[in-house]
């Protein structure tokens, strides 16, 4: 019988390091500025570029629509956001932040550079390029497998 080696698995330990990224970044700005994981990622996604629909920032911060439905009411309960009407589609609303979110992008983007730091300390910067190198190519071979087994 073949070996699987899954603890070895390339794809379980960039889900396993994803997960636990995830978790302590999650838990950690929480504690500072008191946004969840996807209220942060929905401001980053604006501040780049505003006046998304719902499903453009789902798509942007890997997410389906649905889950990102009670982020954004909450947001807007919380005056972090503003809904609009779209003028071309009526049928949606384009997303914008508010003067209270525009205040928390510095924080938040201080914080994400804090972490980074912490969750590559004693990684070399030749590591890390390498690691994103390989990550992409990854990626890119698992979207051109994903384009074949869909197009059946």
């Amino acid at each position: 019988m073949k070996e699987l080696g899954f603890d070895d698995s390339v794809a379980v330990l960039i889900m396993t390091a994803s997960k636990v990224i995830d978790k302590t970044g999650t838990l950690d700005i929480t504690n500072q500025l008191g946004l969840t994981g996807s209220q942060w990622r929905v401001i980053v996604a604006l501040s780049i570029k505003e006046g998304m629909t719902q499903k453009e920032i789902a798509d942007k911060i890997f997410l389906e629509t649905p889950t990102l439905v009670p982020v954004i009411d909450k947001m807007e309960k919380n005056g972090l956001l503003e809904r609009r009407p779209d003028p071309i589609d009526r049928r949606n609303n384009k997303i914008f932040l508010t003067k209270k979110s525009k205040a928390l992008i510095a924080p938040v983007i201080d914080f994400i550079l804090k972490f980074r730091k912490i969750i590559t300390k004693n990684v070399s910067a030749k590591d890390l390029e390498t690691t994103k190198e390989v990550l992409r190519k990854i990626t890119k071979n698992a979207n051109s497998h994903y384009e074949e087994i869909t197009e059946n």
